[in-house]
Parts: C-alpha cells; structure tokens; sequence
C-alpha cells in the first residue's frame, strides 16, 4: 500500500510539472546555431517545451537527440514568419539568430518580423542576444574598430530599440568576443549593467545566463553585457 501510495503521489507530482511547464512554452530563434543549440539543450534538460524556428535547410545535428518541435520559416520573409507562429502561443521567447551571409539590415528586419508575429499572444518575457557596441554603444569603444562593422551594429541597435519600444517584457544579452566552440565553460560568467565593459565569454557560460534570466524579474527590462573574470 505505502509503494502504491508513493506512486500515485510521483505521478500526481509529474502530472503537475507537465502541467507547470505546458504553460511555459519557449520559441527559440536561432536555435540550430552555435549559440542557440546549447540554450535549447538546457531548456530541454530543464523540461521545458521547446519550439525552434529554422530555415527549411537549417542543419538540425547540434539538437540531435533532443524533443524539440519546429516550425519553419524564414526570418527575412514577414509573411512566412506570421504563418509559422499563426496559432501558437509562446510564453518565452528567445533570439540568439545571426545574419550569416544575410545583409547588414538582417537583425532589426529579424526583429520587426518577429515581434509582428509574437505580438498577438500574450509573451511573458523576450530574450534578445545581441552585441557590445550596438547602436550608440560604440561610443564607448573607441578603439575597438567598431566603426569597420558599423552598419551592422547600428542595424543591432535599431533592434534592441524596437524590442524595448514593444511593451513586451524584454532582457537584452550583449555578448563582446565569444570564444572559440569546444571551449568549456567556466561557470563564472555573469551580468552586468555596467555598459562599458567588454569581455570574452563561452557560448556554453552565455546559454546559462539565459536560464538564469528566464522568468526571472531580477533581469526584466534590463540590458545586460556579459562578462567573465
């Protein structure tokens, strides 16, 4: 009786996370990619329903293994993103997309079509990866050469001012040099609002500070860099 009892209560506990965590739902843009696969493998791991918006030619083997649903579009086609998204509701959503060899204009064209597609549901929280020097903040860089990528930086700047003119619940994560894949992470990266710092970080540190700031007030409306002593 006492097993069966302890088993019912199990039960009753995992019905309650799956329930917990079906109202959580997380959309992750980007999420084939370097930076976006390890954030969606600590979501997975963390029991969260995943949902990755790729390409139709996205290479999918960074989440091979892992229960991720899909949804397929392309970010620079507006259309095809509202048709993606259309019905779905996200409680989280996530942005650590990259240009590739898309032009300059690729991140606040990204944004605007994302933000038109996730406005109708009700998006607890939007995580944007960007970068050190977007926008205005390349003044504080002076000689770090920002001026040679600087139609990219200012495209970077235009989308985090959209996100935060979104009325969305928004955490930006500037990230400045990021090292090379297959480095370890050092478990001691953090967050600063200190916009004046600029530091190497892992993909692997940056997929945990995501976690951490997920629904987490203590990051809400904040722009943050990411740094490592």
């Amino acid at each position: 009786m006492k097993t069966l009892l302890n088993l019912l209560l199990f039960l009753i506990s995992m019905t309650a996370v799956a329930e917990h965590h079906d109202n959580e739902r997380v959309l992750v843009f980007g999420g084939t990619g370097r930076l976006g696969a390890p954030i969606v493998q600590l979501l997975v791991d963390a029991g969260y329903p995943v949902t990755v918006f790729a390409r139709p030619t996205s290479n999918r083997e960074r989440l091979t293994g892992y229960n991720v649903r899909y949804i397929i579009g392309d970010l620079m086609d507006a259309d095809s993103v509202v048709a993606a998204i259309d019905g779905k509701s996200f409680a989280y959503v996530i942005d650590a997309s990259a240009r590739g060899a898309s032009r300059n204009a690729f991140y606040d064209t990204a944004m605007r079509n994302i933000l038109n597609a996730v406005s109708k549901g009700e998006v607890r929280q939007f995580i944007l990866h960007g970068s050190v020097g977007a926008g205005d903040n390349m003044e504080k860089f002076p000689d770090i050469g920002f001026e040679r990528m600087r139609g990219v930086m200012i495209a970077k700047g235009e989308a985090e001012a959209q996100l935060k003119s979104s009325g969305m619940p928004y955490t930006i994560i500037r990230n400045g040099f990021v090292k090379p894949d297959g480095t370890p992470a050092t478990g001691t990266a953090s967050l600063t609002e200190d916009d004046s710092v600029l530091e190497a970080v892992t993909r692997l540190d940056l997929a945990a500070l995501t976690l951490q700031c997920l629904h987490n007030e203590e990051c809400m409306n904040k722009t943050f860099h990411a740094v490592d002593d």
